[in-house]
């Protein structure tokens, strides 16, 4: 019996073949139509002619249809047969042989088939399932990627198979999710009976994705289209997360973007652009064209002063460049906008709108400051630079005068800053700022005059088109306005001025040599007592440029330990005996000899020398001092700078330690400058030195401003008269009051006083008698090295 899928032939013989291919049974008209005797022991198929032996599809084991052959008749014709065939097993599952049927076609019959068969050939290599059912629903076409996604039994898909056999069998091994067979057949039928194409989804068991189309056609028959569409699917979801993503970032962007295409058509707008230009999405949206858009945002008031066609001109002369640019836009309401545009590869063009006006006012607020003081606005040493550069240039054209440079400081206002902390400071500052400014008006709305803040208490003017007289004439304007006084949280404050003065051409040519040159007068103005101006000397320059000369040589002088100590004694008027020395620091220059220490210690304050400086002093001094006998002390000074760095104290200890010296032989002398700066920060270290037993005495008492205040704020042990009234007390009687008045103070507060300056035996007899506990002078001794202490101390 022949297989199923064979019995469409109209078959003209029967043939039978042994496991070895040779046809050993041949039934029906072969000698008729192919004019050859029964081909019995020949291969298959047992014709002669074209092609006759090539691809010989018995070689599979799969049954075949559809195979032709041509042949060549004795009366030389070409023949064309149709064969088909299955194979013959054996009881061990070998292939025992073949059998099959053969059909003479005609001409038009073969033409046909082959179409057919190229037609299944391409169906066959089609990445989706495939079957074709007739009227009555019968299987007639079937492709193998069929099989492949329902994984069903090679007889189920047999040409002829019913539809409903195969849907209840693919239910029945579960490809139809949650429905039985008769459930599933239902449902596919009542769809091809709709004789509707239709669309339909589903998920098969092992997680394929399933998409199947039906389609009826117009003979009545049917095709079925399945197809994979799980990595579609994925790449579905992958596309739809990326489209979400994007509209999330449109949406959410704080940027507004236009996206157009090759037309200029918009594609993509969000809705931060329609807000930021108050547009709305009915006006507004994809489909309208860049024209459109400007016109719309011109009547908006986008484009300030420019009509519709204007605007759009501009922009698509832009456009046309097809390079990136960026430029700012100001609307009509102040707000400044930056629009980027690109072009795309397509042929369109993206445009991003950021609004950038807090950014443009900080930069311009960045720019100003750059240029203009924080705290009073006025322009800065930068700004005041860049005019002077300006105003020089001018000046050897200008038939108005010269250039002059004031440079201003204030006087006493640090101890503003100390007494009544920086925040009054900066409001006194304020306030003479203010009143500067009134000073100048004139000038300044002439545009003659500059005022500038240098930094701290420091101010300067530039005065164009001016003369001698006339920048003479404004600074004593200026000092008498600041020197009024002012009112400040309840308190009454005042403050001087002081003025330098520089001219240009003759003083300098450039900003900062006008500048060194004003400094240097001013330097002077403060040295004559403050208050006053000073006009530049070349003198001046002279002068400073031997103090630099001072500040090299002090360097060298540290490296190359240049520095002695010498030993003034200061005796007890009681005992009448030594007490003990102060150090006193002498300089051995090389080249200048001894250097006076008024010379150079002002110098090395100024410059931050005097920190190692006045290190050296006191622990050389401690070395020298661990040497005397046990109750003579050692007295050393500091400097108010050396209190600034904030650990003197630990230098003291380090001292004391190193040497081995008992901290309560050892006596600092300090001055009111160091309680006015910081004055906490001071006291805490004074207090700290004291604990440990180091003696504190106040130096050059009554010569400042707030000597009895320092006494209540700090316990010193000694007080330090000053020489000046010492050197008095035989020619003014207040003189010897006022040391009487600081004895008797100091005894109160438990205290000892040491007279300086004592050079005379009367001297000496009214400091006796007015108390005094000690004195030190030429009369006792003139300062000595340290190799003379041990010798005086012997003798007393």
């Amino acid at each position: 019996m022949l297989p199923d899928d064979l019995d469409t032939f109209a078959a003209d013989w029967v043939w039978e073949t042994d496991a070895e291919l040779r046809l050993t049974t041949v039934r029906g008209h072969y000698e008729a139509l192919t004019g050859e005797a029964e081909p019995v022991g020949r291969p298959w198929p047992g014709l002669t002619g074209p092609e006759a032996a090539d691809d010989v599809p018995l070689r599979s084991p799969r049954p075949f249809r559809d195979v032709i052959r041509p042949h060549r008749h004795r009366d030389g014709r070409t023949r064309w047969f149709r064969f088909g065939g299955a194979p013959r097993l054996a009881p061990d599952g070998t292939i025992a042989g073949w059998r099959g049927l053969c059909a003479e076609l005609s001409e038009p019959a073969v033409a046909q088939l082959e179409g057919a068969r190229r037609f299944e050939a391409v169906v066959e290599s089609l990445p989706v399932g495939v079957c074709l059912f007739d009227a009555n629903l019968r299987l007639i076409a079937v492709n193998d990627r069929l099989r492949d996604l329902f994984g069903l039994p090679p007889d189920l898909l047999r040409l002829g198979t019913p539809l409903e056999r195969m849907i209840r069998t693919s239910a029945a091994v579960g490809n139809y999710l949650d429905q039985s067979p008769d459930e599933a057949w239902a449902t596919v039928s009542a769809r091809i009976a709709q004789r509707i194409r239709l669309h339909r989804e589903r998920r098969l068991p092992g997680g394929v994705l399933l998409k199947t189309t039906i389609v009826p056609l117009s003979d009545g028959s049917t095709l079925v289209v399945h197809e994979d569409a799980t990595d579609r699917a994925r790449a579905d979801a992958r596309l739809a997360e990326q489209k979400n993503r994007l509209d999330h970032a449109l949406t959410h962007m704080s940027h507004g973007l236009v996206l157009f295409d090759a037309d200029y058509r918009i594609t993509v707008v969000n809705r931060q652009f329609l807000d930021l230009y108050g547009l709305s999405a009915e006006t507004v949206h994809p489909g309208i064209t860049a024209e459109e858009l400007i016109h719309r945002r011109t009547e908006a008031g986008n484009f300030p002063g420019l009509t519709p066609e204007e605007a759009w001109r501009q922009v698509r002369e832009r456009l046309a460049t097809r390079t990136r640019y960026r430029l700012d836009q100001t609307l009509v309401d102040g707000r400044v906008i930056a629009v980027t545009y690109a072009p795309t590869p397509e042929g369109g063009f993206v445009t991003v709108h950021e609004d950038v006006t807090a950014a443009k006012r900080a930069e311009a607020q960045i720019v100003h400051m750059a240029r203009h003081d924080a705290l009073t606005g006025l322009p800065n040493r930068v700004l005041l630079h860049e005019g002077l550069v300006e105003a020089l240039d001018r000046t050897p054209a200008s038939r108005g005068g010269a250039t002059a440079v004031l440079c201003l400081d204030l006087d006493r206002f640090k101890t503003v800053n100390d007494t009544l902390g920086h925040a009054v400071g900066d409001k006194l500052l304020c306030k003479v700022t203010a009143r500067l400014t009134a000073a100048i008006r004139d000038e300044a709305q002439a545009g003659r005059a500059t005022l500038a803040r240098l930094g701290g208490d420091e101010f300067a003017v530039v005065l164009l088109a001016t003369s001698r007289f006339k920048a003479g004439r404004l600074a004593t304007r200026l000092i008498e306005t600041v020197a009024r006084d002012y009112e400040i949280d309840g308190k009454r404050i005042a403050v001087g001025l002081s003025i330098g003065v520089a001219l240009a051409p003759p003083d300098g040519q450039d900003p900062d040599g006008l500048l060194r040159a004003a400094d240097m007068a001013l330097y002077r103005a403060k040295a004559e007592g403050r208050g006053i101006h000073r006009f530049f000397e070349p003198a001046m320059d002279v002068a400073v440029q031997a103090r630099r000369g001072v500040e090299l040589d002090l360097r060298v002088a540290l490296a190359e330990q240049q520095f002695a100590l010498a030993f003034q004694p200061f005796l007890d008027l009681t005992a009448n005996r030594i007490a003990g020395f102060e150090a006193l620091v002498r300089w051995h220059h090389p080249a200048r000899g001894v250097v006076s220490p008024a010379a150079f210690v002002p110098v090395a304050e100024e410059t931050g020398l005097i920190v190692p400086l006045g290190e050296w002093v006191l622990r050389r001094a401690c070395q020298e001092a661990a040497r005397w006998p046990d109750p003579v002390r050692v007295s050393v000074n500091l400097s108010p700078v050396q209190f600034r760095t904030g650990d003197i104290d630990a230098t003291v200890i380090a001292a004391l330690r190193d040497a081995g010296l008992d901290p309560h032989r050892l006596e600092l002398e300090i001055t009111e400058g160091v309680l006015l700066q910081d004055t906490p920060s001071t006291l805490a270290i004074l207090h700290r030195l004291k604990g440990i037993g180091v003696r504190i005495a106040m130096d050059d008492f009554g010569t400042g401003y707030s000597s009895l205040g320092y006494l209540r704020a700090f316990p010193f042990d000694k007080i330090k008269i000053d020489r000046s009234f010492v050197a008095d007390l035989s020619v003014r009687p207040d003189a010897l009051a006022i040391v009487r008045a600081v004895t008797t103070l100091a005894d109160s507060l438990g205290m000892s006083t040491t007279a300086e300056g004592v050079e005379t035996e009367e001297q000496l007899a009214h400091l006796r008698g007015a108390g005094c506990t000690e004195v030190q002078g030429y009369l006792i001794s003139r300062p000595v090295a340290a190799e003379a202490v041990a010798p005086m101390l012997g003798g007393a």
